[in-house]
């Protein structure tokens, strides 16, 4: 999510973003549970102030697990996945409606694609070839509870995305560059895109690597210190 969510971020007009103006790009994080992510990058690409950081999962925070747009200069509130596309393919019509060119981007996760909300909603955005809506897929390979493909296969990605009438493309999720360059390229696509990139959940550190056991576990002083040090 740092990887793919930094992307979009370097690839859009952040001033627009910081000033709310009505033809800025949209942001929308479906995997709202990637809340810590979203708000470190936000601070990071000056759309949060830094301090506002300390105070998360605290009691009276904004800053709680899942995305809550009562944050200045977030789209949407994702606590119920699966729900951010559907939101995305209606902020890409009333862009379309008020012939703005912004782009309208969804991070989502591939264990929520499980919903049928989601196909509704490419089925709807094929049909009208909205051009401007870019759907990216942290496919991780892992759900809530075990590796997605033991809950519902969702392969072969990109004839599925085609069949509804997208570019369909798919990418290493965590190279920035490569993520960056088919941001740019499908610029002036004539079709919605969606973009699989390939994840290792836990990247980079050898005892989380592909463990589902870390998909909400907060690590203490000991794991944390080991975290670090892989991660130096």
């Amino acid at each position: 999510m740092v990887e793919i969510l930094d992307a979009v971020y370097e690839s859009v007009d952040l001033d627009k973003i910081k000033r709310g103006d009505k033809d800025r790009d949209r942001v929308i994080v479906s995997k709202g549970h990637s809340a810590a992510a979203v708000y470190v990058l936000m601070a990071e690409h000056g759309l949060m102030d830094q301090a506002m950081l300390e105070t998360y999962g605290k009691n009276g925070s904004l800053l709680s697990g899942h995305v809550s747009h009562f944050i200045p200069r977030v789209e949407h509130s994702t606590g119920a996945l699966g729900h951010g596309l559907s939101v995305g393919v209606g902020a890409a019509i009333g862009l379309r409606a008020r012939h703005f060119p912004s782009r309208v981007f969804i991070i989502t996760g591939d264990g929520e694609m499980h919903e049928g909300s989601n196909w509704e909603a490419c089925m709807l955005a094929g049909h009208l070839k909205l051009n401007k809506l870019c759907v990216l897929v942290d496919a991780n390979n892992l759900c809530g509870i075990t590796h997605t493909a033991q809950v519902c296969s969702l392969e072969p990605w990109l004839d599925k995305f085609r069949a509804f009438g997208f570019a369909a493309y798919e990418a290493d999720g965590h190279d920035e560059g490569a993520l960056r360059g088919l941001i740019r390229k499908t610029g002036g696509a004539d079709r919605p895109v969606a973009i699989v990139c390939r994840t290792v959940k836990g990247k980079g550190v050898s005892f989380i690597e592909n463990q589902n056991a870390w998909h909400y576990r907060p690590p203490d002083k000991e794991a944390l210190e080991k975290i670090l040090a892989e991660l130096a």
